[in-house]
């Protein structure tokens, strides 16, 4: 195995325990759409702002070469808060190699990376078929989507599924909000389904925050809502159609989340305001939770009933 993998098992190994919860940045979100789409999002689970220069680096590791190839990345983020790093390609005019990302995943960009496609050099040009690693200090694993060493052929896909679906070609993947900390062990199995959802490909609207039990807050139950929430939503009950969230404070981004908790839609709201009507699908019968995000980092809930 390359020195790299090698380094990583030995250091990491020493690090996965519990004390390693909530103590670092990890990935909370991966973006492998078409063309030039790409894009991964870091979440910051501590109290502290964490300033990435010349500590943190990333990359893929290129068909299962063994040894992931890595970029310094620069940026502060914020306690609880998400940094969006997106392939610099923004020339509409663009072809080839050099087709421009979608306008609506440059709009969720903290930091465009890696302008320059190089074949056997480019980081940030990741494939379903290449691991993806968040290192510090030039050694230590801190999270990877994938396997470092292994070439899945297509992609990496749930052991066992009876429709060999590739989780990590085409597809936007989201850290479940249970998890504390990213994989700092090279793992044995890749298995996406224990830490990631899957959603579409080149959906984008969920970039820009990440629900996370490291947050204050911590998970919600129902029946523990804060009922002197500072913002409204209008209707409730609720249908599918239109929705206002009216707020005391400026909105950053909500959810909408099931009783189970799956998330029925995810939005970050860019414009400084306090009202922001939003368009909800179809839900059945039932009890939601509405997650608001505010401009500060934090954040509120109300239950919404579905008749």
């Amino acid at each position: 195995m390359k020195k790299f993998l090698l380094l990583c098992t030995t250091v990491c190994a020493s690090l996965f325990s519990q004390s390693q919860d909530c103590s670092d940045i990890f990935i909370s979100e991966y973006v492998e759409g078409t063309h030039n789409n790409k894009a991964i999002e870091l979440y910051n689970p501590t109290n502290t702002a964490i300033q990435l220069d010349g500590r943190y680096s990333m990359g893929r590791d290129r068909d299962g070469a063994g040894n992931p190839m890595l970029m310094a990345i620069t940026g502060l983020i914020q306690p609880f808060s998400t940094r969006v790093f997106v392939v610099d390609k923004r020339d509409p005019n663009g072809t080839g190699n050099e087709i421009a990302v979608f306008t609506d995943l440059q709009a969720k960009a903290d930091t465009f990376i890696n302008p320059v496609y190089v074949q056997n050099n480019s980081p940030m040009y990741f494939n379903g078929d290449d691991a993806f690693a968040l290192v510090k200090d030039g050694s230590v694993l801190l999270d990877v989507v994938g396997k470092i060493g292994e070439d899945p052929g297509d992609g990496w896909f749930v052991p066992g599924d009876p429709f060999t679906r590739w989780w990590t070609v085409d597809n936007t993947l989201i850290r479940k909000e249970s998890v504390r900390h990213g994989v700092l062990v090279n793992p044995e199995v890749f298995n996406p389904a224990l830490e990631w959802d899957s959603l579409p490909v080149n959906t984008f609207d969920s970039l820009g925050f990440h629900r996370c039990v490291c947050a204050p807050q911590g998970p919600v139950g129902i029946n523990e809502l804060d009922k002197s929430s500072i913002f409204s939503v209008y209707p409730n009950p609720i249908s599918a159609g239109n929705l206002m969230i009216k707020s005391e404070k400026e909105l950053r981004g909500y959810s909408v989340i099931s009783g189970s908790g799956q998330v029925i839609k995810r939005e970050s709201i860019f414009e400084r305001q306090r009202y922001y009507n939003l368009n909800l699908p179809q839900v059945a019968p039932g009890v939601y939770i509405i997650e608001v995000e505010f401009i500060d980092g934090t954040k509120s809930y109300q239950k919404l009933l579905s008749k």
